[in-house]
């Protein structure tokens, strides 16, 4: 559902933005650079607590003792892979919109995975495994905001320059109107 909604505001946003509005508006006004490395640096406590949770085996059972269909933390810790491949990418190209909407998505899916498992650690009398995980999604949800003000910033600028290119082609098309037909195929090579 945040998938949808985060694709419904940026087509939103993009309707909604004059040229000169979206102008003015600049990429969030911190240091990326920075913010993607100390991102990066905050995940090494997450790959401690899933080695802990690889040699521990909680048994992954609800209150009534049904067992949870939960996913392997070897799948957890690929998508924490690939998270922090994204980090890499959007640092050496800051202005990749792809890029940064699918760092927001994926950190989104590791806010839900940090909250799943502080909840199977409370199911399992695990308190304070359970209070690790919610700090750590405490960090992840700033980060969350700090990154979707980054991309609706980014996306904003992206749709201020398609404008204005529009504008221009809009502009050409209209001069070339103007010239006379024998002017424009003498202009043009033959081949």
């Amino acid at each position: 559902m945040r998938k949808s909604l985060l694709i419904f505001l940026l087509a939103a946003l993009s309707c909604n933005v004059s040229p000169a509005e979206a102008q003015d508006r600049r990429v969030a006004s911190f240091d990326i650079d920075e913010f993607l490395a100390r991102y990066k640096d905050g995940l090494r406590p997450l790959d401690q607590l899933y080695g802990e949770l690889a040699n521990e085996s909680l048994p992954m059972r609800d209150e009534g003792g049904q067992s949870l269909a939960r996913r392997h933390i070897e799948d957890r810790r690929q998508a924490l892979s690939d998270l922090r491949t994204t980090l890499q990418q959007l640092a050496t190209s800051p202005q990749d919109l792809v890029l940064a909407t699918k760092l927001f998505v994926q950190s989104e899916a590791l806010a839900d995975d940090l909250f799943d498992l502080s909840q199977i650690a409370y199911d399992n009398n695990r308190e304070e495994l359970g209070r690790d995980f919610l700090d750590l999604l405490k960090i992840m949800d700033h980060h969350n905001g700090l990154i979707e003000s980054y991309v609706v910033g980014l996306a904003a600028q992206k749709e201020a320059r398609l404008r204005e290119l529009e504008k221009e082609n809009q502009e050409l098309r209209a001069k070339l109107r103007e010239v006379p037909e024998p002017a424009r195929t003498k202009a043009t090579p033959q081949p």
